[in-house]
């Protein structure tokens, strides 16, 4: 009688434990795989995920975000908990074949339209619409290719690309006009009276963003709008 009870406790005290841990939502690698292919899919980049799908990471009852862990780059990328994240961890990707479009003609079943350069383009140029070109190519050659113009227009050529060629992430730097430990010159003041003094930028940004910045003098840190290459002004000298 008393080995029973005994193993029904155990019983007991097990299906509640089980309970408690379904109730925590659990995420695996196969959540974390699906909004990550998806979160690629929009940007235009059909990398392969390499995450375990088994894999039980932590619990999460908010909405999960993956994002790129450094923007130059699609080949790491960061899952986040909530929003602010209350937890977060970084995950590898590699090239993959891009899965068969159906585009009707029969010649053209295992291709897809992928962005080439239309001509040579040097090392810092800040590529343009006129220097792209979309064409057909193979799975092989289209391996982690873009298929949108849109996402490398505006963007740095890292190094110098010959025409013909196919442009990846590795090929691109973002387009900032203000780069984190860049000397800036503060502006402000109006259009009659302006006062410029000299500061360091503790973010990047493109024309129009805000960052972070601190005044050489001071040493004070302050927000302001990104107005030129390595310019900006104060949010206070904003109208």
């Amino acid at each position: 009688m008393q080995i029973f009870i005994k193993i029904f406790t155990v019983f007991f005290i097990t299906m509640n434990m089980q309970m408690l841990y379904a109730e925590e939502r659990l995420i695996f690698g196969a959540d974390i795989k699906q909004i990550a292919q998806s979160y690629l899919a929009e940007n235009g980049i059909y990398n392969e995920i390499l995450v375990s799908e088994k894999r039980a990471y932590f619990s999460c009852n908010e909405q999960m975000f993956v994002t790129q862990k450094n923007p130059s780059s699609w080949y790491t990328l960061q899952a986040s908990c909530g929003e602010p994240a209350r937890w977060s961890i970084s995950f590898r990707t590699q090239d993959k074949a891009i899965e068969t479009q159906q585009i009707g003609q029969d010649n053209l079943s295992n291709s897809v339209q992928i962005v080439f350069t239309k001509r040579n383009i040097p090392k810092g140029k800040v590529i343009e619409p006129d220097d792209l070109v979309m064409k057909w190519a193979d799975f092989g050659t289209a391996r982690g290719a873009y298929i949108k113009l849109d996402n490398i227009v505006g963007q740095k050529a890292k190094r110098n690309l010959s025409r013909d060629a196919v442009i990846k992430a590795r090929h691109i730097l973002a387009n900032n006009a203000v780069n984190k430990n860049d000397a800036v010159l503060i502006i402000s003041g109006s259009a009659a009276v302006r006062i410029v003094t000299y500061g360091e930028a503790l973010s990047n940004g493109k024309v129009g963003d805000m960052v972070l910045v601190r005044n050489s003098s001071s040493l004070k840190q302050f927000k302001a709008i990104v107005t030129a290459e390595k310019k900006v002004s104060p949010l206070t000298n904003i109208n």
